[in-house]
């Protein structure tokens, strides 16, 4: 009995470990009934990023089956334009995820200190990767999707974190600042690096001044208090157009 029992758990985990695995078919090129994926990597001074490998691949996750398919890759040209065309099986429209990832190494070693590099960015939950972009929505090969790569300049704002007077050791006061960056899509916010080497700036004393790392126009911030094992959110939209005319913002623990 015991022997029948490994055999069936033997053939068991075959079975599943060759539901895991991937296919690299950049070396297929795509003649026919393509689907084409375009777009634009550039500074925020319209300046393209020229070089950067782009990679188009597919993924499927369900129990007991994982699987990849790395289906074409391209570069930017001089002026930081792509354009990957790749042919889609007629089983992965609607099902599954794609997923368009940029050489962040390359962007990074591209780019002078004005801008943001990938390193100066910390993924906060969805997506994980600064150079990825992620989408379920194709349905036909007629669909074209065009998405661009933004790289924004550098800037700061001033916070001042006041009244903080912890009544725990777990009591916490802090901020962080996402802004968008890379391709162009709602969810690609990322927290921006501060001083300390994390996302988040904390009170220290009762009052605490901190310098933001931001963005000109729009800059996403989380304002987090935790009391007495309880915790509380701020989240706020603020708008930067001169670091220099912006007058510090002020909160209260």
């Amino acid at each position: 009995m015991k022997n029948l029992i490994k055999c069936l758990l033997l053939i068991l985990s075959i079975s599943l470990t060759s539901c895991y695995g991937t296919d690299d078919d950049t070396d297929k090129v795509c003649n026919g009934n393509c689907n084409v994926f375009t777009g634009r990597i550039y500074t925020e001074n319209n300046v393209g990023i020229p070089d950067v490998e782009i990679t188009l691949s597919y993924t499927l996750n369900q129990i007991g089956a994982n699987y990849e398919r790395i289906i074409a890759k391209s570069k930017t040209d001089s002026n930081g334009n792509y354009k990957i065309e790749g042919y889609i099986k007629d089983n992965e429209f609607n099902v599954g995820i794609f997923h368009l990832n940029a050489d962040e190494n390359k962007i990074e070693n591209s780019l002078s200190n004005n801008f943001y590099k990938p390193s100066d960015l910390i993924p906060d939950s969805f997506p994980s990767n600064i150079g990825e972009y992620i989408f379920s929505n194709l349905k036909n090969r007629s669909q074209i999707i065009d998405i661009d790569y933004r790289i924004p300049y550098k800037t700061n704002f001033v916070v001042n974190l006041n009244n903080f007077n912890p009544n725990t050791p777990n009591d916490k006061f802090g901020i962080g600042n996402r802004i968008e960056y890379g391709f162009k899509s709602f969810y690609n916010r990322f927290l921006t690096k501060q001083s300390n080497g994390d996302g988040f700036g904390y009170g220290i004393g009762i009052n605490t001044t901190l310098t933001i790392p931001g963005v000109y126009g729009e800059n996403f911030i989380r304002v987090f208090r935790f009391k007495n094992g309880l915790a509380e959110d701020t989240n706020e939209t603020i708008l930067i157009n001169n670091p220099n005319t912006n007058t510090p913002l002020n909160y209260a623990y």
